[in-house]
Formats: C-alpha cells, sequence, structure tokens
C-alpha cells in the first residue's frame, strides 16, 4: 500500500494496529496519524464500533467521548498509553479550542456542535460536555437528573475553576444544560449566558403536560397526514411501517415510565434503556427550580410541534433572570444543518457578545427573528 505525500504513516505497532481498524471501519485507505476523523466523515456508529474494536485488541475501554478530544490516531494512541485513567462519571472535551474570547460550554450533543463551532469562528472556543454510559448504572438519587447534572459541574470546574460560564444545550440535553447552570449560579459560581436551542418543554406538572401533549400531536397529525397520504398512494406505506418500529417501541417505553417510576427504574436495571433513553425520561419527569441568569431561547420557525404553540417553550415561569427569543430557519432535527446552523451561529455569537459585555435585554421583551 502506497501512502499519499501528505499522509503521515504509522511509527509504533500501536499505531499501526489503530490504522488497521480506521481503514476498516471506515472503508478508505491510506488513513494517517494526523487525519482527523470527522474530515474523513466518520460518524457515531462508526466511531462505537472503533472503540469496540479497540476494546478487543487492546483490552482497554475508553469512552466514545474520547473521539472529541483525540480526533486522530497521533492523540488517541496517547490516550491509550499506560497511566491515562477515564474513570470519571463526565467528561468536557474540546472541539475548538483556539482564541481569547470566553468558552463555550455545550451540553450533550457531541459532534453535532462542531458545525456551529465552524460558523461562530475560530476565535471562539467551544468544549462539550457528556456524560459516560456507566454514570446511569451507579445512580441511586432520589433526583437522577440533578445528580447526573452534579457529575457535569465537576467535570466543568475542573476545566474552568471560576466563571462566568457560558452554556447552552439542545433539546433534551437542554433541562441538563438548565441544571448545571442552576447549580453553578447555586454554588456561587456567575453565569454569563444559558442558550436553549429547541429545548424542551420542563413543565412537571401532569395537567400542564398533557395539554402540550395533545396539542403538540395535533400540529405533528398536520405535518405528517400529507405524508402519510403520498405514503398510502405510492403503496410504501408497509415498508415505512417497518422503519417505525423502533420508534414505537421508545413510545411505548416512555408512556410506561411516565405512568410508574418504578417501571422506569427497574426497565433501566435490566439494561431495556440506555443512556439517551434514560437522560429523555430524567429530562420529561424532572421536576426544576427557578434560575437567575441572562438566558437565550431559539425555535424553529418552521416547527411548532415541540414548543407546542408557546414560544418560550414552557420555560417563562422558572427564568427570573434576562431572556429573549430567536427564530431560526427550518425544522428540529435539521436546526444543525445548512443553511439553518450559519443562521442560528450568527444568533448565537451575538448573544454571546452581548452576554460578555453586559448587554441583557430587558427580561421577557426581545423577539429576534430570522
Amino acid at each position: 500500500m502506497t501512502t499519499l505525500p501528505d499522509t503521515i504513516p504509522a511509527r509504533t505497532n500501536l499505531e499501526r494496529e489503530l490504522v488497521r481498524i480506521w481503514e476498516q471501519v471506515l472503508g478508505r485507505a491510506p488513513i494517517g496519524i494526523q487525519d482527523d476523523f470527522f474530515d474523513l466523515g466518520g460518524s457515531s456508529v462508526q466511531a462505537a464500533n472503533i472503540f469496540a474494536r479497540i476494546e478487543e485488541s487492546f483490552q482497554r475501554r475508553l469512552p466514545v467521548s474520547v473521539i472529541l478530544g483525540a480526533p486522530t490516531i497521533e492523540q488517541l494512541g496517547a490516550a491509550l498509553l499506560p497511566g491515562k485513567s477515564w474513570d470519571q462519571k463526565a467528561y468536557v472535551v474540546p472541539i475548538q479550542t483556539k482564541g481569547q474570547k470566553p468558552a463555550l460550554y455545550c451540553v450533550g450533543g457531541g459532534a453535532a456542535w462542531r458545525t456551529v463551532s465552524e460558523h461562530l469562528g475560530p476565535g471562539q472556543p467551544v468544549f462539550s460536555i457528556g456524560l459516560e454510559p456507566e454514570a446511569i448504572e451507579h445512580i441511586k438519587d432520589a433526583y437522577p437528573m440533578e445528580a447526573l447534572a452534579r457529575h457535569m459541574v465537576s467535570a466543568l470546574c475542573r476545566k474552568q475553576p471560576k466563571g462566568p460560564y457560558y452554556l447552552c444545550g439542545y433539546c433534551q440535553d437542554g433541562i441538563f444544560a438548565y441544571e448545571v447552570a442552576r447549580q453553578l449560579a447555586f454554588y456561587g459560581h456567575e453565569v454569563g449566558l444559558l442558550a436553549l436551542i429547541e429545548a424542551r418543554n420542563p413543565s412537571p406538572h401532569f395537567r400542564v403536560r398533557t395539554v402540550n401533549g395533545l396539542r403538540r400531536n395535533a400540529i405533528r397529525l398536520g405535518f405528517q397526514f400529507h405524508q402519510l397520504y403520498q405514503l398510502f398512494r405510492t403503496g410504501e406505506f408497509p415498508r415505512y411501517l417497518r422503519a417505525r418500529r423502533g420508534e414505537l417501541k421508545r413510545f411505548l417505553l416512555r408512556m410506561s415510565s411516565g405512568v410508574s417510576p418504578r417501571f422506569q427504574f427497574r426497565a433501566r436495571q435490566s439494561g431495556r434503556i440506555d443512556l439517551q433513553e434514560f437522560l429523555y425520561l430524567q429530562a420529561s419527569f424532572s421536576k426544576l427550580k427557578p434560575l437567575s441568569c441572562p438566558t437565550a431561547i431559539f425555535r424553529c420557525a418552521d416547527w411548532p410541534i415541540l414548543s407546542a404553540g408557546d414560544p418560550y417553550f414552557g420555560w417563562r415561569e422558572l427564568l427570573n433572570g434576562p431572556s429573549e427569543i430567536h427564530e431560526v430557519p427550518g425544522i428540529h432535527d435539521e436546526v444543525f444543518h445548512e443553511p439553518n446552523v450559519r443562521v442560528l451561529a450568527e444568533k448565537l455569537r451575538n448573544c454571546l457578545r452581548n452576554a460578555c459585555r453586559g448587554e441583557t435585554p430587558a427580561c421577557h421583551e426581545v423577539m429576534n427573528t430570522v
């Protein structure tokens, strides 16, 4: 096999084994030790496959999150050297380290924030905060979501001991970002900005959840009716139904967990709930406490399902500090895709700049549309 002039070959047996694994999983060659996993088109599924093979070859179990901070074979090889410890239940890994601006910490989402970071520019440091899959195995707290957020807060404070902190979260991770911000404020740290992007409705009240659920379902039916009609006309409905079988199982699990917290606990103990599903359930049924810090809420102009018609997504009663609303184009699942992500990053950059200058709007008065 010949290598390209700009492809740096492996230097050690460890790196050669990693090259072999990457080339098999990614289906391309040659791969150099300084080639970036994401630039090579790597996905989260392929990352999980790579780390499973690493565990088999090296008898070392590394969290998949390592790929965010060590996206090259050279860096990953260094992480496999003796003396490295990955026993922490939460992590902070860099997405973009250059720049003199205050760092933006993205709760959850992992590699999805790379596209946002690219549009924020080279002067904006961006880091990802996440949980290891093993974290839920040790949670015996009466309030699991708060316990998980404490792990994130500890990891964040190890990375940056003093505020102000600038945080953001998307979808269900928005609720965890909120709780991280609340705990930071509780311990006396300054939170410069909390950005909630299409964040799930946080209301713990059964009546509010029920009303919002009915509204979302009514809106969703309106969006999907035409799609289903076309599927019936073209004869594609049976295949569509098979593709949605997994979603139906998750829906039934979520419904059962919502009715009975004991069922949720038993399902977690039996291994039927993975980390993402567990975080979804905790985000759905956790009781949040009020927070006073500058907050920016981002919503998709073409996707009212998640908000159930409320521009504040149900956060209004919890936000005691200055807050503002921004609209971005597109739908919920495509907020990190072009051209939507470009608009999102531009508005987020403005929010960060204003927050750093102390220029926060009056509470509940700013509406910034597309």
